[in-house]
């Protein structure tokens, strides 16, 4: 296996909670390596740090290094502008920029330098075709951006990601937000990208880590627990609690304190009630969240991590209804 990034001895904190311990491990090249476990095990945190957008949050910081060929990522005389560059990053929700179709492609190639209309419009052309979403807009370039469907809208990001030229694709959870069709749309796009590119993605589905994956690396409580060849890890893992995330029997025997039903509401709502509950319980107590908005299964668990909770389960109960079980921190 020949690795594309070398992480050693990787910790990431929010203040004084330790979102991650100790990480290493490899990520190889031109595969796609995804990152499992329950909500709030620090996947997301794992991904920001790669491209330093960790920096980003008050109070945040890691330390270690990150290897990217010779660039310890984490050096602080790294220049950040190119780390991204070559770090291309697919977000949970499309965050186009406010300008049509073809100015959002253009974007970072003019960013970089690219100013000759023809250069930029094969580029244009170029990485919408890769994308996928050439033939459905290619007599529309001139709109904007937000007309677009959201599966359309997360195929541009992608799209505009790859303009730039980068070496590694990371993938926040990128198909969370769509619908099924969508989704499969950006899962069978990831698959012909990783004969040129390398690809992390953050998933909580672990049936679309069978799909996609070479490697995997599990996580929970921001300790990694195994790594490995998807055939191994995800057929024959090694750790019980590995065997046990991806049977769906993780902390089956939990004892409830305190249940919150928030069907009905929506981010940032559910995490302003969740929180309000958690607030009236003793310290290392349990309360157990149901929603039915699919973006707080992610939301939730990342600011009750952020605020030092233990984020124990996450999962989908039924078709609409996600369970989201938390951990008071002591």
């Amino acid at each position: 296996m020949k690795s594309h990034i070398s992480i050693k001895n990787l910790n990431a904190f929010y203040g004084d909670h330790a979102a991650l311990r100790n990480i290493t491990v490899e990520i190889p090249e031109k595969q796609i390596t995804a990152i499992i476990g329950p909500s709030g095990c620090g996947k997301s945190t794992f991904l920001k740090c790669f491209n330093r957008l960790i920096d980003l949050t008050d109070g945040a910081r890691a330390s270690g290094k990150i290897m990217l060929g010779d660039v310890d990522v984490l050096n602080g005389s790294v220049d950040i502008t190119d780390v991204r560059r070559r770090m291309g990053l697919l977000p949970q929700r499309p965050n186009l920029l406010p300008m049509s179709i073809y100015d959002n492609i253009a974007y970072g190639p003019r960013l970089h330098g690219t100013k000759d209309k023809k250069k930029l419009d094969q580029l244009v052309e170029k990485y919408l075709k890769i994308a996928g979403l050439w033939e459905e807009v290619k007599d529309r370039l001139k709109s904007p951006a937000s007309k677009l469907s959201i599966g359309q809208q997360q195929r541009l990001c992608l799209a505009r990601g790859l303009a730039v030229e980068p070496e590694i694709i990371l993938c926040d959870e990128p198909t969370s937000a769509l619908d099924p069709v969508s989704s499969q749309h950006i899962e069978q796009q990831l698959l012909e990208l990783k004969k040129d590119y390398t690809i992390v993605i953050v998933t909580h589905n672990i049936h679309q880590a069978m799909r996609l994956a070479d490697y995997v690396i599990h996580l929970y409580l921001g300790e990694l627990v195994e790594h490995g060849p998807a055939s191994e890890v995800l057929e024959n893992p090694k750790e019980e609690r590995t065997r046990a995330y991806i049977n769906g029997t993780f902390h089956t025997d939990l004892k409830v304190d305190t249940e919150l039903n928030l069907k009905g509401n929506v981010c940032p709502y559910n995490f302003v009630y969740a929180k309000q509950a958690l607030h009236n319980l003793e310290k290392g107590k349990i309360l157990k969240v149901i929603v039915d908005d699919p973006m707080a299964v992610t939301e939730v668990p990342r600011g009750m991590e952020a605020d030092g909770h233990g984020v124990l389960r996450a999962r989908q109960i039924n078709k609409t209804d996600w369970e989201i079980v938390i951990q008071k921190k002591e």
